[in-house]
């Protein structure tokens, strides 16, 4: 949740036509690739090649971009890669490796591997210098 906060509150306010939460940002254009459409409302179904199909009915449009953000950032950073997480995971995201998402959703991956965005390289381990 504190990932959500950072991408809602930072990321999206200070590069809203690449990060912003809403429609025609460069992060909502790969989510909606990613969800074979465009999609307003929840689909009763998605597309047979969607690989993010989040399906929460109380999320809307801007929360579906959070969402997204987050599968796709914590799957680079190697958060969803371990083994049986895909089999949990994968009704919602599919890509769940850093690989995974370089070769399926490569919008997103050329966003938030560039290092204009200064985004997050490694996942916090509780090991910090002072």
């Amino acid at each position: 949740e504190v990932l959500h906060l950072v991408t809602f509150s930072g990321y999206s306010r200070v590069y809203p036509s690449v990060f912003g939460e809403m429609q025609g940002s460069e992060i909502a254009n790969a989510m909606d690739l990613a969800r074979g459409g465009q999609f307003t409302d929840i689909p009763s179904a998605y597309p047979a090649g969607a690989w993010y199909s989040y399906d929460d009915r109380t999320c809307e449009y801007n929360c579906q971009v959070t969402e997204y953000f987050y599968w796709a950032l914590t799957s680079l950073l190697g958060a969803q890669d371990y083994p049986g997480r895909l089999d949990e995971i994968g009704h919602e995201w599919k890509a769940n490796t850093p690989a995974l998402v370089q070769s399926m959703d490569p919008a997103v991956y050329v966003l938030l591997t560039d290092t204009t965005y200064q985004l997050p390289t490694q996942l916090p381990d509780g090991t910090y210098q002072r």
